[in-house]
């Protein structure tokens, strides 16, 4: 089920939409950087929620939950609750538009900042009942080699949050996972959703989105019935109908897409539809 099927009252702090909403307070993210990646930050010199990333013409753009930077170091947090097909390549891919978009012109390479993906998965991503999965990059012939090209992908499980060993990162895990505050900084995070929830630009905003989708819903069911009517048959409403609401969540997509309101990733979890359908509309927008 993606974030806006979901009823304003029901949404918490695993919800994309909140989650970008609550992270926008500075001294929370740092807090949270420093508990779940170990990062001590004095100052964020830049902090955007849903960040969009176009780094050439023509060039595949994305949209961050989550991006930061402050005098050594870029961040990328996401928060993801379904739909864990191809987690590492999209690491990978927001890593490299992270560098290309903040990289300024004549750096010479050994100026690269340090560049961290954090995705925090609601659900386990690989299945093995871990409560973080951290990728390290080794020299195969000899281990011993430290290869450090300063990237770090760090991938939270919070289904697994009773096995966390770290206290502080386990009851983040957890308020996560079941939306229970039982620490300092989980309380924090939650006073910080419940003031969201009482602003009505806040609701407003979330609001649109579900209205665009219903309504383009509505019409697609519409266009079903008409074309079951023409055909007069129970195979022909069956086929129009499947047909109709087709045509009409394609252009629900484009729409989406054509204004940033959400990235493909986004819609394949909102619609249960598999990414590689969503990004051929993409390219065909």
């Amino acid at each position: 089920m993606g974030q806006f099927s979901k009823k304003w009252e029901d949404l918490d702090f695993s919800d994309n939409f909140i989650f970008c909403k609550v992270m926008k307070n500075e001294e929370l993210c740092k807090e949270m950087l420093q508990i779940l990646l170990k990062l001590n930050i004095k100052k964020i010199e830049y902090l955007n929620t849903e960040q969009h990333i176009e780094t050439i013409y023509d060039a595949k753009g994305i949209r961050m939950d989550v991006f930061l930077k402050d005098s050594d170091k870029v961040i990328d947090i996401e928060m993801q609750t379904g739909n864990y097909d191809d987690l590492f390549l999209r690491s990978r891919y927001y890593q490299s538009a992270a560098d290309i978009s903040t990289v300024p012109r004549r750096t010479k390479f050994k100026d690269l900042k340090e560049n961290y993906i954090l995705f925090i998965c609601k659900d386990d991503p690989l299945g093995l009942g871990l409560p973080c999965y951290t990728k390290k990059s080794i020299i195969a012939e000899d281990a011993s080699i430290m290869y450090n090209d300063k990237t770090h992908n760090v991938f939270y499980n919070c289904s697994a949050y009773a096995k966390e060993k770290d206290e502080s990162v386990r009851s983040v895990l957890e308020f996560i996972y079941k939306y229970k505050a039982d620490s300092p900084f989980t309380k924090k995070l939650e006073n910080s959703v419940s003031e969201v929830k009482i602003q009505e630009a806040m609701r407003g905003e979330y609001m649109f989105v579900q209205d665009i989708i219903d309504e383009e819903k509505e019409q697609a069911r519409e266009i079903g019935l008409a074309e079951g009517r023409t055909k007069g048959l129970a195979e022909g409403r069956a086929e129009g109908r499947a047909e109709g609401i087709s045509e009409g969540k394609t252009e629900v997509f484009k729409k989406l897409l054509n204004t940033n309101t959400l990235t493909a990733e986004q819609i394949s979890e909102l619609f249960q539809i598999p990414l590689t359908e969503i990004k051929s509309i993409a390219e065909s927008c």
